[in-house]
């Protein structure tokens, strides 16, 4: 189940319940002979991947709960780092490898042993993960609030993501993105698509700026603007590296501008598998991102996961 974009809720709503925005990476839990098997939002098996948290599974979980929640890295002051986890999920480091503490923070439940809860309120499953989920040092059941406002600005005081309202009267509705969960960013951000890159006429081995779109039905990009800000020298090296093995001889944007030749810019037209945040301030006349920034890649999403206002 997913989070619709959108504004919190009246305070005078009592309908709904709050959590932290955490900045992880979204899996499904599944209790297989004392372990748990993790799965990823497209289906892939992540168990491998966060070994010390598949190896803490909560003592007395019935075989076959599955429990839905964000596998977090924390650092040492004991914040949220998406930059920490990044490796991890690229397999690029091996357990151990970093200072970071993996948690999986469980909020919700599907399943408690062969019981099928997802018809259940929110109310009575957030009840049952307290009930059956006893706390581990890997695997956590996080709170949830009553009052978003104070949340809201607890959360943005200590440099956390944001906030997810939770309607309590409302199923689990799998594989939907529902408005009975609202997702509330400090930050406004988007995940989008890379399509390609631009480049200078006389420094072609250096990435200037990123083409980013969103998707559309027909498996091409709506172009968004063209994100140069927030690329440091090391990293427009690395995303080289990775988009030139994705070249492609043909735009993937619906109406895209041709480029502008008296500036000197190069582009370059990738498949349309990475994506990456985004930072901006609104849209300008064009239409476009106005002041876009790159805050990360998300290699935890693919070109499926982006949907409008994501």
């Amino acid at each position: 189940m997913l989070a619709s974009p959108g504004d919190l809720p009246s305070a005078a709503d009592r309908a709904w319940a709050y959590e932290v925005k955490w900045d992880g990476m979204r899996v499904l839990a599944t209790m297989r002979r004392g372990r748990l098997r993790l799965t990823s939002r497209n289906g892939n098996d992540a168990t491998t991947r966060f070994q010390e948290v598949s190896g803490a599974a909560p003592e007395g979980l019935a075989e076959g709960s599955v429990l839905d929640g964000e596998v977090v890295a924390f650092d040492p002051q004991g914040r949220p780092s998406f930059a920490l986890l990044a490796p991890r999920i690229q397999r690029a480091q091996p357990p151990g490898a970093h200072a970071a503490r993996l948690t999986l923070l469980a909020f919700d439940v599907l399943r408690v042993g062969d019981d099928d809860v997802t018809g259940l309120p929110y109310d009575r499953r957030r009840e049952l993960l307290a009930e059956h989920v006893a706390p581990t040092p890997r695997v956590v059941v996080p709170d949830c609030f009553d009052d978003g406002d104070a949340l809201f600005a607890s959360t943005a005081a200590n440099g956390l993501e944001g906030v997810v309202a939770k309607r309590r009267a409302s199923t689990y509705q799998q594989g939907v993105r529902s408005p009975d969960w609202v997702k509330v960013p400090h930050r406004r951000s988007r995940s989008l698509v890379i399509g390609g890159w631009k480049s200078r006429q006389d420094s072609r081995s250096r990435l200037a700026s990123l083409l980013v779109g969103t998707p559309t039905d027909d498996g091409m990009l709506r172009y968004e603007g063209a994100v140069g800000s927030g690329l440091s020298a090391s990293v427009s090296r690395t995303l080289l590296e990775v988009l030139g093995d994705l070249v492609a001889e043909e735009s993937p944007f619906h109406g895209y501008p041709a480029p502008d030749q008296a500036r000197g810019d190069v582009l370059t037209y990738v498949a349309p598998v990475l994506v990456v945040d985004v930072e901006h301030l609104g849209r300008a006349a064009n239409g476009l991102l106005r002041q876009p920034s790159v805050v990360r890649m998300r290699p935890d999403l693919s070109y499926s996961d982006v949907v409008e206002g994501s």
